[in-house]
């Protein structure tokens, strides 16, 4: 039993070590696949805010879609590294988002469970949960192809976070949301994007180091 136990646990860990380092894998079906998915989540993300797009100044819309921006990075790094013309810098940026709105995504609908996990709503949000939670897994293998970030790209990626966040409430270009301790769900967000960034130059720095 537990040597069935122990080859069970090893090919686990050789799945999400492959999983992991997807982009120098020979599994280029699955990268295509993903690509694809991707795509289709942006599409429908943007679907999704169509309301709040048309309710806005047309010079707000990027920095209204925060999640299928993020995928849609995934789509254009994904295809960079696919074609071979990776760009350690924009890699960070998207796997930055990723991480951010993923989590940020999950947070909220827990935190306002009692309105997006309502009967009416479940079927949708649980939806959005999982592949939220997929958003956030899939910055893994990203940032696992980065080899340095220039001082210039963690600039970028800092900004491009914090100018969201200013929009997001000091504008008011935040996602429709109940605005229940709005002010709290606005000091997450910041400390999020500090969060993120940390995650991922922490996790390179360790890669780097072993």
């Amino acid at each position: 039993m537990s040597c069935t136990l122990e080859k069970v646990r090893l090919e686990i860990y050789e799945l999400a070590n492959e999983l992991a380092n997807l982009f120098q894998s020979r599994h280029q079906n699955l990268i295509k696949l993903l690509i694809v998915i991707n795509l289709a989540g942006t599409i429908y993300g943007w679907y999704y805010y169509r309301f709040q797009l048309m309710a806005s100044n047309p010079l707000f819309w990027p920095l209204i879609t925060d999640c299928p921006n993020a995928t849609f990075f995934f789509v254009i790094v994904a295809l960079l590294i696919y074609s071979k013309k990776k760009n350690d810098d924009f890699t960070f940026f998207a796997s930055a988002n990723m991480v951010k709105y993923g989590i940020w995504t999950m947070a909220i609908l827990m935190y306002h469970r009692d309105y997006f996990f309502a009967p009416e709503r479940y079927l949708l949000y649980s939806g959005i949960f999982v592949t939220h939670l997929f958003l956030v897994l899939e910055a893994i293998p990203l940032k696992n192809t980065i080899s340095s970030i220039s001082e210039r790209g963690l600039a970028i990626t800092f900004s491009w976070l914090l100018i969201n966040d200013f929009f997001d409430y000091v504008v008011g270009t935040h996602p429709y949301i109940p605005e229940k301790n709005i002010r709290y769900v606005a000091i997450f967000t910041v400390l999020l994007t500090f969060t993120a960034i940390l995650l991922i130059k922490f996790s390179l720095k360790t890669r780097n180091n072993n």
